[in-house]
C-alpha cells in the first residue's frame, strides 16, 4: 500500500511540476478570438489596415466542430512586455494544418506554417516563433484545416525562453509516461511468455495499445520516423476495451463471478471491434465514437471490479482503484472530445495520459497481488497433497507404513544377490492369535494389542529399521543387516512381552531372509514368508509333541 500511494504522489507531482506557474508568467492573455468558417478559395488579409473589412466578408461560426473543417481564427494583440521574441501556439487539439499571419500596424507581415504533417520547432506542439515589439499593434490571423478535431483548439502566446522550459517540461513527462507504459507492456508480455497466464497477455497489449494511441496524439512517431498517419490515431483508442474486456475476463474471473457482466462486456466489446474500421473510414467521427466507447468501458470495467470485490476476490481492490484513475481525467477530457462541454483544465490530455499511465501501474500491481495468492493457494495445495500424500502410506491405527508403502520401498530396491549395495534383513511377522483376541476380548483390545506390538517394535535399539502393516495381523520389519540378531531377539521374545501387558495367550510367528539371498524384491518377500510358515509348522509340532507328553504321563499314571 506504500508503494501505492508513492506511485500516485509521483504522478501528482508530476503533473503540478509540468504545470507550474512559473512558467506562465510572460503569457499574453488574449481575448476570445473571433471564429470563421473558411472557404478554400478565400485568401488572408494582406495589410494590417484590411482586416476589418475582411472580417466583414467572412461566415461566422459558433464553434469549432470536432467532425472536421476549415476555419478562421482573429483577434488582436498588443504587446505590453519589453522582449520582442515570442511563440504563438495553436494547442489542445490534433490540427493536420495550421497556418498563422501577424499582421503589424506598422506594416510588417509574418507568415508560418504548422501542423500535424508539418516539421516541428517544438516537442509535440505546433508553437512557431514571430516578433512582436512593444507598443505595435497586431491582428493574429490563424487558418485551421483537419478532417477532425480531438477538442476546441486554443490560441496562445508566450515568450520563447518560457515556451521552451514549458515544451521541456511537457515533453519529460510525457516522455517518462509513454516509456513506463512500455516497459509495463513488454513485462507483462514476457510474463506470460514464461506462465502462458492469459491475463498477462492481455493486460501487455492492452498497456501497448494505450501507448500506441498517446505516442500517436502527442506525435511522437512524426517526431521520430517522419511518420504521419493520423487514421491509426482512435484505432488504438477503440482497442482498448477490447484488450482489457479480456484481460479482466481472465483477471478477475467475470465468467465465474459474474455471468450477466460478463456478457455484457462481450457485447461492449464486439461494438469495438465493430467499431475499429470507422478510424480508417469515418474519420471524422472516430474521436466522438471512441469516447462513447471508452465512457462505457470504463463505467462497466469499474462495475464488474466492485460485484467481485463483493463476492471475495481481494485483487480487486487494485483494479478499482487503477480505474478510478483513469476515470477522474476520462471524465473531465471524453465530454469536451463529445463536445458536450468546454475544457475544464489545460492539458487535459497530459492528465489523461498520466492517469493510464498511473492505472497501467496500479493494475501490474492488482496482477502482481493476484500471482501472490495464486502462489500461496499453489503452496497451501501442495502442503494438502503433501499431508494427503503421507496419510496414504501411513496405516489407520498404528500409525506406521501400509501396504501400498512397503511396495514403494520394495520397488526401489535394486541391487540384490552380487548387485546388494546395503545388506538388508526382512522379517514378515504374523500376529496368529488376533482373531482369538477380537472374538473373546473385543476388537478395541486387537486394536490395542496392535498398537502394543508397534509400540514394542519401535523401542528396540535398532538404528534404520521400518516398520510395516502389510495386512490386518501381518507385519514386515526392515532393518540393516547388522541388527538381524537384535531384531531375532525382540521378535523371539515378543509373547512374553505381550503376556506381560494382559495378552497371556497371544501368539506371534515370524520368518526372516536376507536380500544377499535372492534375486529381486518378491523373493526377498517369499523367502521370509517361507521361513514364517516353517516357524509356524516347528511351533505347531512342538506343541502337538507337548499334548502327547501330557497324554502319555496321564497314560502311565
Amino acid at each position: 500500500m506504500n508503494k501505492l500511494k508513492q506511485t500516485l504522489f509521483g504522478c501528482f507531482l508530476l503533473f503540478l511540476w509540468t504545470l507550474s506557474p512559473s512558467v506562465l508568467s510572460a503569457e499574453i492573455a488574449l481575448d476570445s478570438p473571433y471564429l470563421f468558417h473558411a472557404k478554400a478559395d478565400q485568401q488572408p488579409p494582406e495589410r494590417f489596415e484590411t482586416v476589418p473589412h475582411w472580417m466583414g466578408q467572412l461566415d461566422e461560426a459558433s464553434s469549432v466542430s470536432l467532425t472536421g473543417g476549415d476555419y478562421w481564427m482573429i483577434t488582436p494583440v498588443m504587446v505590453n512586455q519589453r522582449q520582442s521574441n515570442w511563440v504563438v501556439d495553436a494547442s489542445n487539439s490534433i490540427i493536420e494544418s495550421v497556418d498563422y499571419w501577424i499582421l503589424g500596424s506598422d506594416g510588417s507581415v509574418q507568415h508560418a506554417h504548422s501542423g500535424y504533417s508539418a516539421p516541428y520547432q517544438f516537442l509535440f506542439d505546433y508553437g512557431r516563433k514571430v516578433t512582436l515589439n512593444m507598443g505595435t499593434d497586431y491582428w493574429l490571423v490563424v487558418k485551421l484545416s483537419s478532417r477532425y478535431y480531438s477538442s476546441p483548439p486554443e490560441i496562445a502566446l508566450q515568450s520563447v525562453a518560457d515556451h521552451q522550459l514549458m515544451s521541456d517540461r511537457l515533453a519529460m513527462a510525457v516522455l517518462l509516461c509513454l516509456g513506463g507504459l512500455l516497459f509495463i507492456a513488454l513485462y507483462n508480455i514476457l510474463i506470460y511468455i514464461s506462465i502462458l497466464d492469459k491475463a498477462f497477455l492481455y493486460y501487455g497489449l492492452y498497456v501497448f495499445a494505450y501507448f500506441g494511441g498517446w505516442a500517436l496524439t502527442f506525435h511522437l512517431p512524426a517526431h521520430l520516423f517522419n511518420f504521419h498517419y493520423l487514421e491509426l490515431h482512435h484505432l488504438f483508442f477503440i482497442s482498448l476495451p477490447i484488450f482489457n474486456i479480456m484481460f479482466y475476463k481472465h483477471f478477475l474471473q467475470l465468467p465465474s463471478y459474474s455471468p450477466r457482466l460478463w456478457r455484457l462486456s462481450q457485447y461492449l466489446m464486439f461494438a469495438c471491434i465493430v467499431a475499429l474500421p470507422t478510424s480508417i473510414w469515418l474519420l471524422s467521427y472516430t474521436a466522438i465514437i471512441a469516447s462513447v466507447l471508452i465512457m462505457l468501458w470504463i463505467a462497466l470495467a469499474i462495475t464488474c471490479g466492485n460485484v467481485c470485490l463483493m463476492k471475495g476476490f481481494a485483487p480487486a481492490r487494485y483494479f478499482i482503484l487503477a480505474f478510478t484513475c483513469l476515470l477522474l481525467p476520462a471524465v473531465i477530457i471524453l465530454p469536451g472530445n463529445m463536445g458536450l462541454t468546454p475544457d475544464f483544465i489545460e492539458h487535459a490530455e497530459l492528465a489523461t495520459l498520466m492517469g493510464g499511465t498511473a492505472d497501467a501501474l496500479l493494475l501490474s500491481l492488482a496482477l502482481a497481488n493476484k500471482l501472490k495468492l495464486l502462489a500461496e493457494e499453489r503452496k497451501a495445495h501442495i502442503e494438502e497433497l503433501a499431508i494427503a500424500w503421507e496419510k496414504a502410506r501411513l496405516d489407520g491405527l498404528t500409525r506406521v507404513g501400509n501396504r501400498y508403502a512397503f511396495d514403494e520401498y520394495m520397488n526401489s530396491q535394486l541391487g540384490f544377490a552380487d548387485k546388494v549395495v546395503q545388506p538388508m534383513a526382512l522379517a514378515l511377522l504374523n500376529i496368529d492369535s488376533l482373531k482369538s483376541v477380537n472374538e473373546t476380548l473385543g476388537h478395541q483390545e486387537g486394536d490395542r494389542l496392535l498398537l502394543l506390538i508397534v509400540q514394542l517394535l519401535q523401542a528396540t535399539d535398532l538404528a534404520h529399521m521400518k516398520v510395516y502393516r502389510i495386512s490386518g495381523d501381518e507385519f514386515v520389519i526392515v532393518t540393516p543387516s547388522a541388527g538381524i540378531q537384535l531384531l531375532q531377539s525382540a521378535l523371539s521374545g515378543l509373547g512374553e512381552e505381550l503376556a506381560s501387558h494382559g495378552f497371556k495367550d497371544c501368539q506371534c510367528s515370524f520368518g526372516m531372509s536376507l536380500n544377499t539371498e535372492v534375486a529381486d524384491p518378491h523373493e526377498w518377500l517369499r523367502s521370509a514368508d517361507t521361513h514364517l510358515y516353517q516357524s509356524r509348522m516347528d511351533k505347531r509340532r512342538q506343541e502337538y509333541a507337548d499334548t502327547r507328553g501330557v497324554d502319555v504321563r496321564l497314560h502311565l499314571s
